[in-house]
């Protein structure tokens, strides 16, 4: 009963492992905010002690608006003052340039620490949603599975995204948000892939090598080498 207790509470609160394509076991998760009206989640404090996250990606606070969140969580606290968390403070304009530059920054920071890495951002359904399929994608997930993982997020207590009111069975609202890394191409299962490479490599500016440590960063294949 308490495990399926702890189930129901992780999916509510959106934290859940990221484990598809060649994405190694126990690497990558993704959740909601760990703190929450000026108080750490205990739910996501316990999971992301369970999964020893080790870095994390906030995807919508700035430098110093975390500064004055995380002294409410003090294992998010750690990270910070250790420089094991990166604030990016994106907004929702997934298809900007700024947006694509603080995707960067967050990419390149997983190349330069050791995981397991946490995204989040306040519900950890849109931003979140956009950055783990893009990983997803890249990493040699099929397309069910990335539509799938970013649907699972209206199974929370966050109900609706930027995009309004959807059929929690429709794949429209998560191929929409694909669509973003494609440049009008038409995504299918056999070029998610690539369209996931070139938009990180042609889009978002990562060179060749920093694209092939990033992938050994996820697949585990790369415990101990920085840049």
């Amino acid at each position: 009963m308490q495990v399926l207790s702890v189930s129901i509470d992780a999916r509510m609160v959106n934290f859940r492992e990221i484990h598809m394509g060649s994405i190694a076991p126990k690497k990558l998760f993704r959740s909601s905010h760990p703190i929450k009206e000026n108080s750490q989640d205990k739910t996501i404090a316990m999971l992301a002690a369970e999964a020893k996250t080790a870095a994390v990606l906030n995807l919508c606070d700035t430098e110093a608006g975390i500064k004055g969140k995380a002294i409410f969580a003090p294992w998010y606290n750690r990270l910070l003052k250790s420089q094991r968390v990166i604030a990016l403070g994106m907004d929702f304009m997934i298809g900007s340039e700024n947006f694509r530059k603080k995707l960067k920054k967050g990419l390149q920071f997983i190349i330069r620490t050791e995981g397991p890495w946490l995204i989040h951002c306040h519900a950890g359904v849109d931003r979140t949603g956009f950055v783990s399929m893009v990983l997803e994608a890249f990493m040699g997930a099929s397309l069910d599975e990335a539509i799938k993982d970013y649907l699972e997020s209206f199974n929370s207590i966050f109900e609706s995204s930027i995009f309004g009111e959807v059929n929690k069975a429709d794949s429209i609202v998560a191929m929409k948000i694909l669509s973003v890394m494609s440049n009008s191409q038409v995504i299918n299962e056999q070029n998610l892939q690539q369209i996931a490479e070139t938009y990180l490599r042609a889009s978002v500016g990562l060179s060749v090598e920093e694209t092939e440590l990033l992938k050994m960063k996820l697949s585990g294949r790369n415990k101990n080498l920085l840049i």
